[in-house]
């Protein structure tokens, strides 16, 4: 047990005395604030770009009411161009209107029917699909309320009343506690905190498990292994660095987790987003921590393996991009996870160990599932983690003296199987 506790003392302190150990402890969260934090803050005031519309208004009604409602709604970024036919017929004007597109004169354009308010068609023009953005979200509602209130005019509608037929509902979002109480739903807060946490587990996985992958290749490439083996066994050697690297990495999480929690206890608001340590259940804190550990350890075991088996960083391509899709296939599905956490696919998907520690989480923080699955899930990522350790223990045993030739998927085979 000393032999692996020295092991480990030298994996650890010679990643927490390393330079890039303490910058990347500094800038982590900076730099995950810029991947969570940032597109949240923007995506309300995106498209904010000045756009100029061509407008050909063939009934004459409907460009000054849109106009207006435009700048009711705040839409002062667009601006519309009306474009005069005169005498000529619509097809001549149109093919003016798609010049004018081409030469940039205008950003898109919209073309009204002579009878609108009977027969409601408009024909949007644009040359790049990022323009059907304009349309859906600023051009298409303004002219439906226009429609709407022509049409009310028409039947002589009093304003109070269509004031009142045009109301809408203003949603209050309350979660119900465990306890049957209720408290005001951050949810803006609660899902960005959600995808922090599992942005952490999947970066400090991949980060930490391919340090593992690297430290093997690397003591295998300059022989420091076989000195290494001549006072501690292949699998103390293995035990002691994946413990090693991991104890650095829970350092470098520890100090994350203590700053979170210094300011979220002063309160964070930026814009309309509020970060508040309450957000953390109990139950979201445990499942993080024991997700972060055994995704680590998982993961960890099978890179010492393939870096014992091979000799080189590019002889591990190979071998560590389907690791790495282990974690970026749940990363892809968080979104059906998040639409629907209970449903059989993904519960499915959830249980299966290498996407447990991202998918299984998400469903934690989203709905908290039956505790038998969460354990279940554990149960499975422990007996997967036993499984990969034996495994790796024979690689490494086998493949850590090896050099010569690159390894295949065929040796890997017939070395596990020896």
């Amino acid at each position: 047990m000393r032999k692996v506790l020295t092991v480990i003392r030298k994996e650890y302190l010679e990643r927490v005395r390393s330079k890039s150990f303490v910058i990347g402890t500094l800038l982590g969260p900076v730099l995950m604030s810029m991947f969570i934090l940032v597109p949240v803050l923007v995506a309300d005031k995106g498209g904010d770009e000045h756009r100029t519309v061509g407008i050909i208004d063939l009934s004459g009604e409907v460009l000054e009411s849109l106009s207006f409602v435009l700048a009711d709604q705040g839409r002062g970024n667009v601006e519309l161009e009306p474009l005069d036919c005169g005498a000529r017929d619509r097809d001549a004007c149109v093919e003016e209107l798609r010049g004018q597109i081409l030469d940039g004169t205008v950003h898109s354009g919209v073309v009204l029917g002579e009878n609108f308010y009977d027969e409601p068609r408009a024909t949007f023009y644009n040359q790049s699909v990022s323009s059907l953005v304009l349309r859906e979200d600023v051009l298409e509602p303004a002219l439906n309320r226009v429609l709407r209130e022509a049409r009310f005019a028409r039947v002589d509608v009093p304003e109070s009343v269509y004031t009142y037929l045009s109301g809408r509902a203003y949603w209050d979002s309350r979660s119900v506690t465990a306890e049957g109480g209720e408290q005001v739903q951050n949810e803006a807060g609660s899902f960005v905190v959600a995808v922090s946490l599992i942005m952490i587990i999947y970066m400090m996985v991949i980060m930490y498990g391919s340090h593992t992958l690297t430290a093997v290749i690397e003591e295998k490439s300059s022989r420091m292994a076989e000195v290494m083996l001549a006072s501690v066994s292949p699998g103390h050697l293995m035990l002691g660095k994946v413990l090693g690297i991991g104890l650095s990495g829970l350092t470098q999480f520890g100090i994350w987790a203590l700053a979170f929690f210094v300011v979220s206890q002063r309160g964070v608001t930026i814009g309309d987003f509020s970060l508040d340590a309450a957000m953390l259940t109990p139950t979201i804190l445990v499942s993080f921590v024991v997700f972060f550990l055994l995704g680590f350890f998982l993961y960890a075991t099978l890179y010492a393996g393939v870096g014992a088996l091979c000799n080189s960083i590019q002889d591990s391509q190979q071998f560590n991009t389907p690791l790495v899709m282990g974690l970026v296939i749940p990363m892809m599905l968080l979104s059906l996870v998040l639409r629907s956490p209970d449903s059989t696919l993904a519960v499915v998907l959830s249980l299966v160990p290498l996407f447990a520690p991202v998918l299984m989480f998400m469903r934690v923080c989203v709905e908290t599932p039956p505790m038998w699955q969460i354990g279940l899930s554990w149960a499975l990522m422990i007996v997967s983690i036993w499984l990969a350790a034996r495994g790796a223990g024979k690689l490494f045993r086998l493949g850590i003296l090896m050099h010569g030739a690159a390894p295949t998927w065929a040796s890997l085979v017939r070395m596990l199987r020896s």
